[in-house]
């Protein structure tokens, strides 16, 4: 079931995302599943509330890494989010924040250091925002983001 197959020794390899002694319960979509196994800290976000970088406001010692997180509003919403605190490094190319208003674009805006002041808002243009976080220097002291996350009605959307 669910793309599933029988191994060598009888048993049923389950793709990821799938469970079950014959894959039949499925938990999350492959690539959901697979985004959550090669980057952990990632997240898709569709309940309004709290926004965070991993292990805010603490450090995490994990060495190197990356996270997505991937605010999503309800059809006809717009995903807004208010900054309550932005500490990161200086230097963008060790840690900073990339945020895309318009998910079709390849690249977004990049902030580093104290680069989004506390009460700033940014709204996605449809329904999802994105947020690609990157830390090169395992050793920051620096808090990382916190914000807060609500929708909004976007004007003649059916």
């Amino acid at each position: 079931m669910n793309g599933g197959y029988t191994k060598k020794n009888c048993k049923c390899a389950c793709p990821l995302g799938t469970t079950g002694a014959k894959c039949e319960n499925f938990v999350m979509s492959y690539n959901d599943a697979l985004i959550k196994q090669l980057t952990p800290h990632s997240a898709n976000i569709t309940k309004p509330g709290e926004v965070t970088s991993p292990g805010y406001p603490k450090s995490l010692r994990l060495g190197a890494m990356r996270s997505t997180q991937v605010i999503r509003a309800p059809k006809c919403q717009r995903a807004v989010v208010t900054f309550t605190d932005f500490q990161l490094e200086d230097d963008c190319n060790d840690n900073s924040l990339e945020i895309r208003t318009d998910v079709s674009v390849a690249n977004g805006q990049w902030f580093c250091g104290e680069g989004i002041a506390k009460g700033t808002v940014f709204k996605s243009d449809k329904s999802e925002l994105i947020f690609h976080y990157k830390n090169r220097n395992p050793k920051m002291p620096e808090a990382g983001y916190k914000a807060t996350f609500t929708t909004e009605a976007i004007p003649k959307c059916s």
